[in-house]
């Protein structure tokens, strides 16, 4: 059973199989959520939603299995990745 609710920052949230989704983006029928940790994670969980003939939301597709490794390693800061990304574009660009 999926669950709507409204996050910390007032957006729509969507709780299904105990994972929460954000809204990514809507088309004339549809709404397509992505996993709330994907930009710290290599999730690639995908939900999309439908309104039925009595106007509920209901799941239509739920793609990938959730997968939430860091995309990058834990005792490496994200300023030091950051600065080390700058230094080698600006070597790159000389």
């Amino acid at each position: 059973m999926a669950v709507f609710g409204t996050g910390q920052r007032g957006r729509t949230v969507l709780l299904f199989q105990n994972e929460k989704f954000v809204k990514n983006r809507c088309s004339a029928s549809r709404t397509y959520w992505i996993c709330s940790r994907k930009d710290v994670t290599v999730c690639r969980a995908r939900v999309v939603t439908a309104l039925d003939k009595h106007a509920q939301a209901r799941i239509i597709k739920s793609t990938y299995e959730h997968d939430h490794s860091r995309k990058f390693p834990s005792n490496v800061s994200m300023p030091s990745l950051i600065k080390r990304e700058k230094k080698t574009l600006s070597m790159e660009s000389s």
